[in-house]
C-alpha cells in the first residue's frame, strides 16, 4: 500500500474520532463512550418523543 494512502487514511480517522468527540459532548465536556450510557440516551430521548406526539 502507498504511504501516502496510509497517511491519509489515519488522517481521515482521526478526523472522525474527533467529530464523534464533538459529538460525544455535554454542557461542553466530553463524555466517556460506554454502551450502557449510550443505551441510556436513546431510551430518554424516545421518551422525550413520545411525550411530545401525545402532547399533538
Amino acid at each position: 500500500m502507498n504511504n501516502l494512502l496510509r497517511i491519509r487514511e489515519k488522517i481521515n480517522k482521526a478526523n472522525r474520532l474527533y467529530e464523534a468527540q464533538l459529538l460525544a459532548t455535554k454542557n461542553g465536556e466530553v463524555t466517556p463512550y460506554r454502551r450502557s450510557v449510550f443505551e441510556e440516551r436513546i431510551r430518554q430521548v424516545q421518551e422525550e418523543l413520545r411525550l411530545k406526539e401525545s402532547k399533538n
